[in-house]
């Protein structure tokens, strides 16, 4: 039986990991949650699963009062929750945004295992993270399902194997529109992924193909291989999650369907099987089809990869502008293509130095939200 506990319980991969958790309750122990901003969902979760801690915003703390059992943090001490959870637990972080650097600090450097469907953690923090794991002894389990896919490549084999790896991308909600139409596109637009049935923020950053960069930054992290030997293309039926091209001139591809469920129950499951009902007919799917990312089609893509390779403290301030400018569009005060304007914006403002410290990346990381908020702090900027 192994205890879990889930940082971000009522997003998006939260709520898929609970169907996982609730599939396999003879496997799982689901002991301590957090929410950011569902305070009512965490506290239902009570009655089902024997939680111990969770961490909920300080104006959902009441509905916790009738579990005297049950230890409350405030939903920014995330870390603290962690810091205090059996070492032998798991930790799945499922949060959005940078915020999950810092719990994912505290589980490696108290050597836990991490199984990791935050993005940003790894993209502003890499170094940070490799030296927590050198010093804590901990683990990363990739969840997102191109890496997790990779990891099956991997399996068996070295990574000195390895000549390139190739991930995959949909070309998100706008691939099959002229850049001149997205000028007027509505959130309700960008919203409407092609394949994945996926949480607002990363829906926005497929169609940006932002999160394309953070895939390959996270690539770069964990599996150690510098970028020329990365590649991402796109593959619009999102059948293909990633292949492995080794040195001996054999391709190992990981198939599925667009289920985030399956890279879940394979990291939690470690090196057993547990069962899964998927959904796949290869008769059924027809054609595969993959093509290069021109230049040009994504700018964020193209300037991404441009920071990706500088690294440093542009890392953090490319991430924290791009987070703060869906914010503005979600809410409606900025078009879509502003996104994009404001992480040219901040990466032309603020300068580039190595990340040394925890401290120096949050100070780079608020001090860009700051900026960029003050920007756009006028209204909507149609």
């Amino acid at each position: 039986m192994k205890d879990i506990v889930l940082l971000g319980a009522t997003g998006s991969i939260g709520r898929q990991t609970l169907d996982v958790l609730n599939s396999h309750r003879d496997a799982f122990r689901l002991i301590g949650a957090t929410a950011r901003q569902s305070g009512e969902a965490l506290a239902a979760l009570c009655a089902d699963h024997p939680l111990e801690q969770v961490a909920v915003s300080l104006e959902h703390q009441a509905l916790f009062d009738r579990y005297p059992h049950i230890t409350c943090y405030d939903v920014t001490q995330i870390d603290k929750l962690v810091a205090h959870a059996p070492k032998t637990a798991v930790i799945v972080n499922a949060l959005l945004g940078s915020a999950g650097l810092k719990p994912t600090l505290t589980a490696l450097k108290r050597g836990m295992t991490v199984l990791l469907a935050n993005k940003e953690t790894l993209v502003v923090g890499g170094p940070l993270i490799k030296a927590a794991l050198a010093e804590g002894g901990g683990a990363i389990v990739p969840i997102d399902s191109e890496h997790a896919a990779l990891a099956h490549c991997l399996r068996g084999r070295c990574v000195e194997d390895i000549d390139k790896i190739i991930i995959t991308a949909s070309g998100g909600s706008f691939r099959d529109m002229a850049r001149a139409a997205l000028a007027e596109v509505t959130v309700s637009d960008a919203l409407k992924h092609p394949n994945w049935s996926m949480g607002a923020k990363i829906t926005l950053d497929s169609a940006t193909m932002m999160n394309k960069v953070f895939e390959v930054i996270e690539a770069h992290v964990l599996f150690d291989l510098p970028y020329e030997k990365i590649e991402a293309v796109l593959h619009r039926e999102s059948i293909v999650h990633a292949m492995i091209h080794y040195q001996d001139g054999n391709i190992l591809a990981h198939l599925g369907p667009a289920d985030m469920r399956i890279p879940i129950l394979s990291a939690l499951q470690g090196e057993s099987c547990l069962p899964y009902r998927s959904v796949f007919d290869i008769t059924k799917i027809g054609s595969l089809h993959f093509e290069p990312i021109h230049e040009g089609r994504y700018p964020l893509f193209d300037l991404g990869m441009v920071v990706a390779r500088a690294g440093g403290l542009h890392l953090a301030t490319m991430n924290a502008a791009n987070e703060v400018a869906i914010e503005l569009f979600l809410a409606g005060r900025i078009q879509y293509l502003d996104i994009e304007a404001a992480v040219v914006m901040a990466l032309d403002h603020f300068p580039n130095e190595p990340v040394t410290t925890l401290e120096a990346l949050l100070a780079r990381d608020q001090a860009v939200r700051t900026y960029i908020s003050e920007h756009f702090q006028e209204g909507d900027s149609r």
